[in-house]
């Protein structure tokens, strides 16, 4: 079984090819230039593609990362993986900021706790609080950097935690919490390789759905839907 899978929603982007028979990432491909994801993930897909030694048609799961993060990003990943699943082919949908935290597949050490933060502005970022297991301690909800500080001292005191995504620096720099752990920027990044063993994990659990069910899941309404309802 391959899984292609690809994640555009935050500035950087990735793309790679999983496979799961031997637990392999064939392949994987990261941009984080000034080139659009519109313009660039195509190429890098089928640059992983090529680099793996398949073809679209050998792929047996496309995976996407669909949010939250980047309303624009994440509209252009899962369009692109619809499209290429387009026909029949098994599509999943993964929580951007669970991708962030299988950065850390398999377990890190049992006292720290993972927690994906991506920049939403104002001082808040979209965010959850994953275990060793990489399993749910907090779902993924918008929350203020001064509500996640208060969070962390008074229900985490004594464990380690670790920032993960494009608002990890920012939360480190902000957040006052004995336990903060600061890691290399290579593990704050979105991977798609990482993308394809979260989406390896919900499959087993959850099945796939077809292209046409494969949805972005953005936690907050975008600015168009905003001004539609007049909010």
């Amino acid at each position: 079984m391959l899984i292609l899978g690809i994640d555009s929603s935050a500035k950087t982007a990735s793309a790679a090819v999983f496979d799961c028979e031997d637990n392999k990432i064939l392949s994987e491909i990261n941009s984080g230039g000034s080139v659009s994801h519109s313009e660039n993930l195509l190429p890098m897909i089928d640059y992983a593609l090529k680099t793996a030694g398949v073809c679209v048609s050998d792929i047996n799961l496309f995976a996407a990362a669909n949010g939250p993060g980047s309303f624009t990003g994440i509209r252009i990943g899962v369009a692109t993986i619809k499209g290429l699943a387009f026909g029949g082919s098994d599509c999943i949908g993964v929580s951007s900021l669970q991708v962030l935290a299988y950065n850390f597949y398999p377990a890190v050490c049992s006292d720290i706790l993972i927690l994906p933060v991506i920049d939403a502005r104002r001082k808040q970022v979209y965010n959850a609080v994953f275990d060793y297991n990489l399993e749910y301690i907090k779902p993924e909800r918008i929350i203020t950097i001064d509500e996640l500080e208060r969070e962390l001292n008074i229900n985490y005191a004594g464990k380690k935690i670790i920032f993960t995504g494009d608002g990890a620096d920012l939360c480190y720099s902000e957040i006052i919490f004995p336990g903060k752990l600061n890691i290399p920027e290579m593990l704050k990044r979105v991977s798609a390789g990482a993308l394809c063993k979260a989406a390896l994990r919900e499959y087993k659990k959850s099945g796939a759905v077809n292209a046409e069910k494969l949805s972005p899941a953005y936690l907050i309404k975008t600015q168009a839907e905003r001004e539609a309802d007049g909010t």
